[in-house]
């Protein structure tokens, strides 16, 4: 499970559907929630922390146009390859998150420790915890 930890800044509201932006050292994210009752006591300045699982965190080449709104530059420290998948481990502003992918994805990207890469997250994949 990758887990950051972030400052609230703005809540929106409409009908059924909030959009939460949130500041995790000056890179904004943005979590988009069907049901706010379980965090109804969340308030701007509040800390909370990200969550989301390895297979939800994508990547690709620097300078690309994705339409995800959470995306972020982190340094590919770490490969642990497995026959079929391989875990890619990446340092975000001192955060170690990972990212689960196929060997045959893995080995067509060319991997190397030390690159910079272009990571992702969708705004519903991410679940909030205070």
């Amino acid at each position: 499970m990758n887990i950051l930890k972030g400052k609230v800044l703005d809540i929106f509201h409409q009908d059924d559907i909030v959009m939460i932006r949130i500041n995790v050292k000056n890179e904004i994210f943005s979590v988009l929630m069907l049901d706010f009752n379980s965090l109804d006591h969340l308030r701007p300045n509040s800390y909370v922390e990200l969550l989301f699982k390895e297979h939800e965190l994508c990547f690709g080449e620097l300078n690309t146009k994705i339409s995800i709104e959470n995306t972020f530059k982190a340094k590919l420290i770490k490969i642990k390859k497995g026959e079929i998948l391989w875990h890619i481990f990446f340092d975000f502003k001192g955060f170690l998150i990972g990212s689960i992918i196929s060997a045959k994805k893995a080995k067509e990207l060319n991997l190397n420790e030390d690159e910079e890469k272009l990571c992702f997250v969708k705004a519903n994949d991410i679940i909030l915890r205070t």
